[in-house]
């Protein structure tokens, strides 16, 4: 197999592209937009956090019996809310990051060990097309953020493809996407100075942030051995402007041995290469345009998660993801999980093992992103990359779970998903809302609880009081049943707490003290005895905004919001003993920012494209489209949706139970 030939004129440029690429713009975004809803890529709606949009995990395969003990962890992106997220066996949501530390793109969270105790590592940052700009994340058990860890020396910031602990948690492995000035002239970019991506990776002390060792593959890998040519993939780049950089190389993942030296992914040269871990030669390379040892029986292309798996003198094995295409261009009808052995005497490779997708299709093809993880009992759990899916098989292939987070319409992506234990100990108070529907006794009232990221609840014991003052008095308790647990109970108090127990009994936090809520006449006949509905948005948002909106106390339980005189903080004793009130105080208001922030975005684009005229370079921005169009993206979701649009957005989504839709 040999690179493909550059064919054409790079240098093209068209008065009107710009125009083209404004309207193109504004249909990407309303098409992102429109195609996140309940079918797409359902989420949970809990009474106790509204604000966390959790993904709902649904099931094609499941056996209970055969899976892994642990949980799931995930990072899916272009979902409503990105970032962490880790569930059990069962799809019930654990922890949300978004609701301790707002939403952000995240990648690859996994369990990692820190000073001797587990924590949770993952990479944090601004999503670019194929690659991120960012930096390491350490957190501990109470979800507490520890240490950040960044690249060393002056170039570019750390990328998102790898960021994990080796050895005793002392250093770091991390990826860095570097752009350099290069001569492409070979390539047929004459004219001016071309632009390429060193793809670089780094072992860093964590502690103090210096460089342990450095790997550049401009020095030891010639741009000539690429698959991937400029301009010819969404991710390739064209390699004419610095904002499009040609990256010919891609690195995706790092692991390191006890003997010093390094595995590493390479996805554009469709190659996997050991690296002396004392000058950074190549030691061997498996596929590619150089091969060091003969494939007896298998191939791969555009893959991912290189691991080392097994060595000893004369053998190695290795796991990696086989994506097997890179979006236009496939070497297979189907992505897989390959075990592939190396014999360093014959110097053949052979593939001893394959875990594909048990889809309805046939199997997943992953045009992008994607794991494949062992788990200490030899099962394995595979996340599909660009398909938000993961999957656990026994070693002979059985699958035993095949879940799905979003289907391909909503573009939501997972890079990796991994399966861990994990002791989640959060320093935050449980979330308590008590309903009910007439505040009568006979009428009763609903508790419902949750804890975000604690895994060590068992049991939910519930209190009422005629006064936020106490005493207090037992009414029920039931077992944690998924992240937000309800218990209906034959009375009814103005006041109510609960409290988290572990398997012992043993008391781990106690809620804040909430009023019952109780809706007002007017609100009462689009409730039931668990809730009320959710009222539609006014069909003019502006009319009622410029009118004006008399916000006037209704019921007896009225409130603007969590933080007034109707909210207490969290018990320091026991609930037999008295509460304290809190200050009270909130505020509520209507913000306005929708029609602002449209304008504005017309204007920006408007001021690109009269950039783009001026300066006759419309190619080039052409090729380079999708670097910029990310940036864009997150600025609208960050700006656009955060005003009532956002209302409007999310509105699309029903309030389905955490069980998810039926």
């Amino acid at each position: 197999m040999s690179p493909s030939p550059v064919t054409g004129n790079v240098n093209r440029s068209t008065l009107f592209r710009p125009l083209h690429i404004f309207v193109f713009v504004l249909f990407l975004l309303d098409f992102v937009a429109c195609d996140l809803n309940n079918f797409t890529s359902p989420t949970f709606f809990f009474q106790t956090r509204p604000e966390i949009h959790a993904p709902i995990v649904n099931f094609d395969v499941l056996r209970p019996e055969l899976v892994t003990p642990g949980y799931i962890f995930t990072a899916p992106y272009r979902n409503v809310d990105s970032g962490v997220y880790i569930y059990d066996n069962y799809g019930n949501l654990i922890w949300a990051s978004v609701a301790d530390h707002g939403p952000t793109t995240s990648h690859a969270p996994h369990v990692c060990e820190y000073k001797g105790s587990p924590h949770l590592c993952y990479f944090r940052g601004h999503q670019h097309q194929g690659y991120s700009r960012g930096h390491g994340v350490i957190m501990d058990q109470n979800y507490r953020i520890v240490k950040t860890v960044e690249s060393a020396g002056h170039g570019a910031v750390s990328d998102m493809h790898e960021f994990r602990l080796v050895g005793d948690g002392s250093t770091a492995l991390l990826t860095v996407y570097q752009t350099r000035q290069y001569d492409l002239s070979d390539f047929k970019i004459t004219g001016g100075m071309g632009w390429i991506v060193d793809s670089v990776f780094q072992e860093v002390d964590v502690e103090t942030g210096k460089l342990v060792f450095e790997w550049r593959a401009l020095d030891h890998i010639d741009p000539q051995y690429s698959y991937t040519m400029p301009a010819t993939t969404d991710t390739s780049g064209d390699g004419i402007q610095p904002f499009s950089p040609w990256d010919y190389f891609h690195i995706n993942s790092i692991d390191k041995n006890k003997d010093g030296d390094y595995l590493i992914s390479a996805r554009h040269v469709a190659a996997i290469y050991k690296i002396s871990g004392k000058n950074g030669t190549t030691l061997w390379e498996l596929h590619g345009a150089n091969p060091t040892f003969k494939n007896l029986n298998f191939g791969f292309s555009s893959q991912h998660h290189a691991r080392w798996h097994f060595e000893n003198g004369t053998h190695t094995y290795i796991t990696l993801f086989d994506n097997a295409s890179n979006g236009p261009n496939k070497t297979n009808d189907w992505s897989h999980g390959l075990i592939v052995m190396i014999d360093h005497v014959e110097m053949t490779a052979t593939m001893v093992a394959e875990y594909g997708a048990p889809d309805p299709e046939g199997g997943v093809s992953a045009g992008s992103q994607g794991s494949m993880q062992m788990l200490p009992n030899n099962n394995v759990f595979m996340g599909w990359g660009e398909k938000a899916y993961f999957s656990e098989h026994m070693s002979n292939g059985l699958p035993i779970m095949y879940a799905k987070m979003a289907l391909p319409e909503s573009l939501v992506m997972i890079y990796r998903c991994y399966k861990f234990n994990w002791t989640g100990l959060p320093v935050t108070n449980p979330s308590l809302w008590a309903y009910s529907r007439t505040g009568q006794d006979w009428d009763g009232m609903m508790f419902y609880v949750s804890w975000n990221g604690a895994t060590e609840v068992r049991t939910w014991n519930f209190f009422t009081s005629d006064s936020p003052k106490g005493p207090w008095e037992p009414v029920g308790n039931t077992p944690w049943s998924g992240f937000e647990t309800r218990l209906h109970v034959d009375t009814f108090k103005e006041w109510a707490l609960a409290q988290a127990l572990d398997e012992q009994g043993h008391v781990l936090g106690v809620s804040s003290i909430a009023k019952t809520f109780v809706p007002s006449p007017g609100l009462m006949p689009y409730c039931t005895d668990e809730g009320c509905g959710t009222a539609a948005l006014p069909p003019d948002d502006e009319k009622i905004i410029q009118g004006g909106i008399e916000f006037r106390p209704h019921g007896p339980n009225y409130s603007t919001g969590y933080d007034t005189a109707n909210y207490f903080p969290a018990l320091t004793d026991p609930p037999e003993e008295e509460g304290h009130p809190g200050d009270g105080g909130g505020v509520s208001y209507v913000r306005v920012g929708s029609v602002t922030m449209l304008i504005g975005f017309a204007a920006l684009m408007a001021g690109l494209v009269g950039f783009c005229f001026y300066k006759h370079r419309a190619a080039q921005l052409v090729n380079g489209w999708s670097d910029i169009l990310q940036q864009y993206l997150a600025s609208w979701e960050d700006a656009y949706l955060g005003s009532r649009a956002r209302q409007a957005f999310l509105g699309k989504y029903a309030q389905l139970p955490q069980n998810g839709p039926a």
